[in-house]
Order: structure tokens, then sequence, then C-alpha cells
């Protein structure tokens, strides 16, 4: 996400905390404290008309703010830029040869938002615009993965952390797809199709940038990404889609799945799996590339200017350095309560003014999600199940 400061924790947990109160949603938008809860079903198209009718305010809201953003960030007419942004890209394409319905979704939100469909299919486009824009107009995230062991299922954790204007709008989708036997749970903002998310087979996913890495303009965008791992039945499954497709806005996708877990360092045409040592049970990763050296052109450029390899390029990220004294060894024991200490901690600016929500999504024969709509030091968890 753009300008995104992430802590996405992939861990193997038993589950030996106590719960909160499950919530059952009786209507198609109720509001839990900071969070909006919208349940979107039917067709895809049917699905997006519903959640740009239920959010059309709020979206509204947000696109005048977003396209203010983009004045102050490109120094010209945000209309006019997302112009020439969507001319000198070719992301339907990809779109509609991988997640054909998504891009009905899309027309379906612009039908129920009044927004024209150009600019509902620019929002989705937060991490291509921040990595292609100064291109074609002239950091902050952590991750952390364990694997199963007896004592432990699978769950993936994230603080969300993006640019300000968008706090306030913190929502929940759950869409049911019956023609998919499907159900997911994303955690979003209004207009756009998923920043994160958990299914009930078993499969969730958190991401962070690497904008390092090789990136095109006619790959699969970020939030599609998302939406088409979070569509698949099995965490095998998911990792094969990512591997199939051409790769848009570059990404680290941290997949979960009922028993594994894995970090995967996207560029354009080049998947790598990064492991901290041999035989870990676990994995973490910040906003740097650690495995996959497939670095832009501008990047690669910058590290011959400082007398850097490849190789050698290892970015000393503050976060990164304090997964590593968390995570030393195999022997290590991270519960949910060491997860939301971690999330919540301020000194290691993993939780800061940026933070937009946490969510933790236990992974298993019953996956649930556990979200806190804003600071985690601040706001309490929720907790939603899949009946």
């Amino acid at each position: 996400m753009k300008k995104c400061f992430t802590v996405l924790i992939l861990v193997i947990l038993i589950l030996s905390f106590p719960i909160g109160p499950i919530f059952c949603q009786q209507t198609p938008l109720t509001t839990k404290g900071n969070l909006k809860v919208l349940i979107l079903e039917g067709t895809p198209y049917e699905r997006g008309r519903q959640h740009g009718t239920a959010l059309k305010k709020e979206f509204q809201e947000l696109v005048r703010l977003w396209k203010e953003d983009i004045q102050t960030t490109y120094k010209t007419d945000a209309d006019v830029f997302l112009k020439k942004f969507l001319a000198a890209t070719k992301f339907q394409r990809a779109i509609k040869e991988w997640t054909p319905q998504l891009w009905d979704e899309l027309k379906g939100i612009s039908k129920g938002s009044g927004i024209d469909f150009d600019t509902v299919f620019a929002f989705q486009l937060v991490d291509e615009i921040w990595v292609l824009g100064k291109d074609i107009q002239a950091e902050k995230c952590t991750s952390v993965g364990l694997a199963k062991t007896e004592k432990h299922s699978a769950t993936v954790a994230q603080n969300l952390d993006i640019p300000t204007f968008y706090h306030g709008f913190q929502t929940l989708l759950h869409i049911k797809d019956p023609a998919q036997d499907i159900e997911t749970f994303l955690f979003t903002f209004p207009g756009f199709i998923a920043a994160n998310g958990i299914n009930n087979r078993s499969v969730a996913v958190v991401v962070n940038a690497v904008p390092q890495l090789e990136s095109s303009r006619d790959g699969l965008p970020v939030a599609f990404v998302i939406r088409g791992i979070l569509q698949r039945k099995t965490y095998a499954e998911a990792v094969q889609f990512i591997k199939a497709i051409k790769h848009g806005a570059p990404q680290n996708y941290m997949i979960g799945g009922a028993k594994e877990a894995g970090s995967f360092e996207c560029s354009t045409t080049n998947v790598s799996e990064f492991i901290p040592f041999e035989n870990a049970s676990f994995t973490y990763h910040t906003n740097h590339p650690l495995k996959n050296l497939n670095y832009k052109a501008s990047f690669a450029k910058y590290l011959k200017s400082k007398g850097v390899s490849p190789e050698d390029y290892k970015h000393p990220c503050p976060r990164f350095q304090a997964l590593q004294n968390i995570l030393k060894d195999n022997s290590v024991h991270i519960d949910v309560d060491t997860l939301k200490d971690i999330f919540s901690n301020r000194k290691s600016i993993i939780n800061n003014r940026g933070t937009f929500g946490c969510t933790i999504m236990k992974l298993g024969k019953n996956p649930e999600l556990h979200i806190s709509p804003g600071r985690p030091d601040k706001e309490p968890f929720q907790v939603f199940r899949f009946k």
C-alpha cells in the first residue's frame, strides 16, 4: 500500500486465549465501533452495486480526498493525471484474463456510487500509481511467518498503515459467493476491493510493497492479486496462482493456509520465497527484497553508483532488526497476546500515526478474523467467524 507501514505476521498458533464477542451481521450494513461491516451477495456485478450504493457517501468523500493527494503529490490536476496514467498502462488485459469477475464488480461499484468507471478503476491502483506514477508523470512494511507445529495453527496478522486521509473509513466486506462456495472477509475502505483478507477455506493474505523490484504496466494489479488469492481454496492453489500471473506493482505476499505459511517476493515475472535460515519454522519481511534480485533499472543503477552489488544489498531496516531480535530461533513462542503486543508497540514504530487497523487471522478448521479498526493500542479487537 502507498506509504504503508505494515507489520504482517504469519504465525502458527494454538488458540489458547480468550475470544471476544462474535458479531453476527443481520443487515447488509452495520457499524461496530469504528468499523463498517457490509455483507455482499449475488453476482459480481450485484455485489459491486451493493458496495457502491451502501457506501456511496463515504466513497465519494474518499475520492475527493484521494484526488487532492494526487494533485499535491504530482503537482497537476488529478483528473488529467489519472487519464494519462490509465492511457499509459494496460492492466485491464490481465484483470480480464485472471480475475474477470472483478471487472464486473467494478462496474457495479461505479453504478451504485455514481462515480465514473475510470475513476473507480484507477482508485484500485494504489500500489501501481505509487510505483509508476513518477515515471509516467515525468516504506514501511514488516512481515513474519511461522510454520505449523504440533502445538500451533496458522495465523496471519498485519498492522495496515496507509495515508491518514483514509483513516475513519475502516470497512470490512463480507462477500458470499455461492457460485464458488467461498466466503471472504476483506479489510478495506469504501470503494476499494481489498487490502488484505481471509476466506472460509482457510486461505489468507497480507501484503507489503517492495518497490525496488521490477514492475510492469500490463501485469495484474495488487488489489486484484489479493482477491485472486482469496478465490483459491488451498494454500497450494494460492501459491500456484501468484507464480502463474504477470505482476503489476512489485509486492511481497504473505500467504497462509490451514497448515502452511510462506512469504513471496514478486516482481514482474519472478517469484522468490524468503526463508530466514535453514529449517526455520518462521519467516519475516520488510519493504526491502531479501531473496528476489530482479531489481528495476533505476534501482540497479542507484546500487551501482554506490558500489553495492545486488547480492550485498541489505537495507538496515529497524523494523526488520527488531523482529530478528524477537524471532531468534525456532524455540521462540508467539501467541496472540504476543502479536497484539508487537502490533501495539509505539517505540518500534510498528504502530504509528499511519496505522489504519490491525488484523489477526486464525487459520485451520474454523478460520476467524480478529480486527482492531484503528491503532491496536487504542481500538479493541472485534472477532468475526464464518458460519
